[in-house]
């Protein structure tokens, strides 16, 4: 048995550890990752990555939603509804195949209960269900030039809104909502 090296503690190597520590703090600086216990996953790494869908780009930056007034940057109005049930953090990200734009709000609520509490709050007066149970998707059919999908699953809450109404557009904007899902629970 190998006893403890008081060698370890040679000047030579406290400098090798302080620039390990200083590399792994400049490492964990750099990314943002979201809080709270139990989150499945940053909300900024379930955006859709570049040529995910297929014609489709991003436009402009992404904003990053960490208060009510970041919130109120990204989104206009129900602020109060959007950032009460333990939320976290979260994203918006607009992309655009030149023709039409599709909005993506992606949330971090820390619990299942929080999240659905959220969905709930959302929930439209025309829905046109998709899922129900573990995963709840539903599509607002009433908007007069735009489809709007709210989804909940995990602590993830999420709005994709599209805007124009047509079954291209509504087809998309179910292939973004799977893409993203897919991303929360891979297993499907």
């Amino acid at each position: 048995m190998k006893r403890f090296s008081f060698q370890l503690l040679n000047p030579q190597y406290i400098t090798h550890y302080v620039l390990i520590f200083f590399i792994f703090t400049l490492f964990l600086t750099d990314c943002r990752k979201s809080i709270g216990a139990g989150a499945v996953a940053d909300p900024g790494d379930l955006l859709p990555k570049k040529d995910d869908i297929s014609g489709f780009k991003e436009k402009g930056t992404t904003a990053i939603m960490n208060d009510k007034n970041a919130v109120a940057e990204a989104i206009d109005g129900a602020v109060e509804k959007y950032t009460g049930n333990g939320f976290v953090e979260g994203v918006q990200q607009l992309y655009s195949n030149g023709s039409f734009d599709v909005d993506i709000h992606i949330f971090n609520y820390v619990t299942d209960y929080n999240a659905r509490a959220v969905f709930d709050d959302f929930y439209p007066s025309t829905p046109d269900v998709l899922s129900q149970g573990i995963v709840n998707v539903v599509i607002e059919q009433g908007l007069n030039e735009a489809f709007a999908l709210y989804y909940v699953r995990e602590n993830i809450y999420m709005e994709l809104i599209v805007y124009e109404k047509s079954d291209f557009s509504l087809n998309i904007l179910k292939l973004y909502y799977l893409n993203i899902d897919g991303k929360i629970n891979p297993s499907f």
